[in-house]
């Protein structure tokens, strides 16, 4: 079974950080994948694997002198993930999507608003974008930190990105504004990205998805953005989605 951990050690006396540099020594020499952040280190692999190192790095701390240490273990990187099944990729293909929605645009940047578990993140960071995913769930952050280390994650509502003005190039709702307060959404993209892309379920009812009340046409997909953003999208309508793309007007374009 493949766990994470999420640890730190803590010295009793204070200022004395040997035990956690001894901690981190050991843990570079088991070869197990991990992470050290500020305030915590991160581990992830096979069970057994990632145990042994735990009780190792304890060891050589505690061998410093007093220490205490906290340690919180997930096998959420290994839980089926439903956003990941071969159907689904299948019908919404990750690369494909993101390379519509980045035509014609010059982009470094991309923000996946709603990325759940990082399905569409992780295809804008293959094509070298620097990628930032929000998401108020932190289960699924920390899936989608644990599959996708090209991009980073952050929890966040799409109602109120924590980002300057004009931060992206693009700001990507991939099957996810059917979830939120779509108009101080879009509206929040716009502010945050030089395009809003659109990804949403066609409009008919089906057995996968949302129920039809609440989907959009492109009809009301097209009415919603132009009311939150000021001009209609451009639309694509495929067999399994619907695509919206939204530029920001040029200074001195009307609309």
């Amino acid at each position: 079974m493949a766990v994470k951990v999420l640890f730190a050690l803590y010295p009793l006396l204070q200022g004395d950080y040997r035990a956690v540099e001894q901690a981190l020594s050991t843990l570079e020499a088991s070869g197990v994948e991990h992470r050290v952040y500020p305030t915590h280190t991160e581990l992830s692999g096979e069970e057994g694997a990632v145990f042994r190192a735990l009780e190792a790095a304890f060891q050589a701390a505690a061998a410093e002198g007093a220490t205490v240490m906290w340690a919180l273990f997930t096998n959420a990187c290994e839980a089926q993930d439903p956003f990941r099944s071969p159907e689904r990729l299948k019908r919404f293909p990750p690369l494909e999507i993101v390379q519509k929605a980045l035509e014609g645009l010059k982009a470094q940047s991309a923000l996946d608003i709603g990325t759940g578990t990082g399905v569409f993140a992780e295809a804008f960071a293959s094509l070298g974008l620097f990628t930032v995913g929000v998401d108020p769930r932190s289960d699924r952050l920390e899936v989608a930190r644990a599959k996708v280390r090209e991009a980073h994650f952050l929890e966040a509502r799409a109602e109120s990105l924590p980002f300057p003005d004009h931060s992206f190039d693009l700001a990507f709702f991939g099957l996810s504004l059917h979830h939120l307060d779509p108009i101080p959404a879009l509206k929040e993209a716009a502010r945050v990205a030089k395009r809003v892309a659109v990804l949403e379920w066609p409009f008919r009812q089906e057995e996968e998805g949302p129920p039809l009340a609440h989907r959009f046409s492109p009809e009301e997909l097209s009415d919603l953005l132009q009311k939150a953003l000021g001009s209609p999208p451009q639309l694509e309508s495929e067999p399994g989605y619907i695509l919206a793309l939204w530029e920001k007007p040029r200074t001195g374009e009307g609309g």
